[in-house]
């Protein structure tokens, strides 16, 4: 029973200094920061309303399927921004490069995010990482 107890101690006592080094570790800090930023930008948020935006214009699923089977998008809505409720090609195609455009932002922001975390993996256990990062989170709350 004694060794037990000791054990629970231990393993108590290694769980807090590893979430202590965790918490100082420089790449840990980054990958919060870069965390928080991403909860705080619009990029998401932006991407959906691009898209939903985009999307809405076409009159029936099988122009949406022409479209996105297309190899050439953006000469597929030069051609056929009247099969759309575009008023115009230019209005089409700016839609989409919008879209385009907020989903590359979106896309590079988790890859960064995601590059800090694998590099993070190397050193500390996921579930470290996560609960760090929760209970660092509702610190600052």
């Amino acid at each position: 029973m004694k060794k037990l107890i000791y054990i629970i101690i231990l393993i108590a006592s290694a769980n807090i200094y590893a979430q202590n080094a965790i918490e100082t570790d420089e790449l840990f800090l980054k990958y919060e920061q870069e965390y928080l930023k991403a909860g705080n930008s619009e990029d998401g948020r932006n991407y959906e309303l691009a898209n939903k935006n985009f999307n809405s214009k076409f009159n029936d699923y099988k122009q949406r399927n022409k479209f996105q089977k297309s190899k050439d998008k953006e000469r597929w809505l030069n051609k056929n921004f009247s099969k759309t409720e575009f008023g115009s090609a230019t209005e089409a195609l700016q839609a989409y490069k919008d879209m385009v455009n907020f989903e590359k932002s979106l896309r590079e922001r988790n890859n960064a995010i995601q590059e800090i975390r694998n590099e993070l993996l190397k050193k500390y256990d996921e579930t470290l990482i996560w609960e760090t990062l929760k209970t660092r989170l509702k610190a600052k709350k």
